[in-house]
């Protein structure tokens, strides 16, 4: 009768509370679960078969549930040889392991536990699975916590041996030497094995082989435990080893510290937890051997030499890939190094040009330019194929590609191949050279300031550069004012009236050009400063004077004419020569009657008002 009253109880508050947890099923013993599978065939006929089946198989679960035995803690002893001291470390890191599990095991607990009772308080439900649910986590959640308790318990141990017994053991390496070759062999074979299962298993995929591919599955399990094994081995050999170096006082077990450390980076992906708490370890053993300050300062160095080699494996990964070649780091710092003395070459080229200009005057600027340009693109050609070569790049296939758009880059740059041999052609027959004043047309003249293998820039009196492509200057015409030298005619017209004597006109421009302070007026046997008649105009008898210039004052011709037109127009005006306007006269032969008439009578109209 209590039982059964009990039993009503829990029934009643599942129902009133269905929107909370039920404390009383959550928190039930063995017993209050039996009572409620002896009344679970009592529930109401609305429930399903099913759900009546799943409430008596979770309910089967909580009264067979035994954690009795859990979180019970190891009773290891001191160990008294090496075989006993490793076996205490192979423990310590197989515990480790276990934590990392029941750690990842917990979490997908939680999550569900979670997941149940959001669901028991969204859902309006009487229904006791959800309530059975929880039950069954909470209590595998505690059996867990458990577990992580009482091996968190056996580590402490584990380390406290380790660390107060190992100068007591006397270390061999001898019997275990000839083991690490036969394991390396081993771990070969698996993966030989693994990957033979491997491709078989996709053969059976394709044929839809469902049991074969389970039976591989089943196999590639069983190696995968036969490796661990051999893997829990190898890092035993390598805890032996630096326990002998260690207990020999050989600092040489630092470099064994890092190699473990490795080994389970290597083999034992995402514990940080276990290699942390390892290398605590294993600092603690060898401060307790070598002294803190040793210990210190050897593993700063280790640490320098750590950072160094992850920095030089960051180096050799690859970025990206060029023609299925690998890229890496290191390559690129290579390359730009290449490059960078590459470029100096060149600037060093270029001023020992400079230098020989200088000292060997047969040669000019304009060559001695033309010259560092062409070895500075071929050093810089040159330093592209052997960059090329060190990164790796197959200059064959390069070749092959460029081969098959070869066609289409010539026309492409076929302009530019243009004024390149057109480049090479002003060097060699040095028409156009640095410093040269040059004319295009009647609005572009100036002076030569750059020449470069595609393109040759000009400076103009009103300084403004102006790029001229080496193709132009070969194709159409130039006028080079400066090309032996900086001597030129200028020819300046003027005018004076009708009637005016021609020999006086001559005589007096002549000799204001004798007497002016023109020093750059040049005069020789050929070359001779004459006034001489060129048309007799409608307004005007039309002049030129025609005046050799030499020096730098030929290079502006506005401002040099302008200085001889203010000559001739002061000497005009000083010998009362006339410089007409312009003018013209109108003949008139005939008139109409009216137009005299209407003269006439405006005529009479204004001597009446006067």
């Amino acid at each position: 009768m209590k039982n059964c009253f009990f039993v009503s109880l829990v029934l009643f508050s599942s129902i009133l509370f269905a929107q909370d947890l039920n404390t009383t099923i959550i928190n039930g013993n063995k017993q209050t679960y039996k009572l409620l599978y002896k009344d679970i065939t009592k529930k109401d006929t609305n429930i399903s078969n099913d759900e009546i089946s799943l409430e008596k198989t979770l309910l089967k679960k909580l009264i067979n549930f035994d954690d009795k035995n859990i979180g019970k803690e190891k009773d290891v002893k001191q160990p008294t040889n090496q075989d006993e001291y490793i076996k205490i470390f192979d423990d310590y890191i197989n515990d480790f392991l276990i934590i990392d599990k029941i750690k990842q095991t917990l979490k997908i607990t939680q999550i569900k536990l979670s997941t149940l009772k959001n669901e028991i308080k969204d859902k309006n439900t009487t229904s006791l699975t959800p309530q059975l649910f929880c039950a069954f986590y909470s209590k595998e959640k505690s059996l867990y916590q458990k577990q992580l308790l009482a091996l968190t318990n056996n580590i402490k141990r584990y380390k406290d041996l380790l660390l107060n017994n190992f100068q007591n053991i006397i270390f061999d390496l001898t019997k275990y030497s000839d083991r690490l070759s036969s394991l390396q062999k081993k771990l070969l074979s698996f993966e030989s094995k693994k990957q033979q299962l491997l491709i078989q298993k996709e053969r059976y995929k394709l044929i839809n082989k469902t049991d074969e591919i389970e039976d591989i599955k089943e196999q590639i399990a069983k190696l995968d435990l036969e490796k661990s094994k051999v893997l829990q081995k190898q890092l035993d050999f390598l805890f032996l080893k630096y326990s002998t170096l260690l207990s020999q006082k050989d600092k040489e077990v630092f470099k064994i510290h890092k190699n473990i450390i490795l080994f389970l980076e290597k083999n034992i992906s995402n514990q940080e937890d276990i290699k942390d708490d390892l290398s605590a370890l294993l600092t603690k053993l060898e401060k307790k051997k070598f002294g803190t300050v040793t210990t210190i300062k050897e593993k700063g160095l280790q640490e320098v030499e750590t950072q160094v080699e992850k920095l030089w494996k960051l180096t050799e990964q690859p970025i990206f890939t060029i023609n299925n070649t690998p890229i890496t780091i290191i390559k690129l710092i290579t390359a730009l190094l290449i490059f960078i003395i590459g470029f100096f070459i060149g600037a060093l080229y270029k001023r020992q040009i400079k230098k020989l200009t200088l000292k060997n005057n047969a040669i000019t600027n304009s060559t001695s330019i033309i010259l560092s340009n062409l070895g500075y693109y071929l050093i810089f050609i040159i330093t592209f194929f052997i960059v090329l070569k060190v990164m790796g790049i197959d200059l064959s296939s390069i070749a092959l590609v460029a081969g098959a758009l070869s066609v289409g880059i010539g026309f492409g740059l076929q302009n530019i191949i243009s004024n390149f041999v057109s480049g090479i052609i002003l060097m060699l027959e040095k028409s156009i050279k640095l410093g040269d004043y040059i004319q295009l047309d009647e609005n572009i003249r100036g002076k030569v300031v750059d020449i470069k293998m595609r393109a040759i820039t000009i400076n103009t009196n009103s300084n403004i550069d102006i790029i001229v492509p080496n193709q132009d200057l070969i194709q159409n015409h130039v006028i080079n004012w400066t090309m032996n030298d900086k001597i030129r005619r200028f020819e300046i017209p003027f005018g004076v009236a009708y009637g005016t004597n021609s020999k006086k006109v001559e005589e007096v421009v002549l000799s204001a050009i004798k007497n002016s302070n023109f020093k750059d007026i040049y005069i020789t046997k050929e070359r001779v400063t004459r006034v001489v008649m060129t048309n007799m105009g409608d307004s005007s008898v039309d002049y030129e004077l025609f005046v050799w210039v030499r020096g730098k004052e030929i290079l502006y011709p506005k401002r040099t004419i302008s200085r001889f037109l203010t000559l001739i127009y002061d000497t005009l005006y000083e010998n009362n020569i006339e410089i007409p306007f312009p003018q013209q006269d109108i003949h008139i032969r005939s008139i109409e009657d009216k137009i005299l008439k209407n003269f006439s009578m405006i005529d009479k109209n204004n001597k009446r008002k006067t």
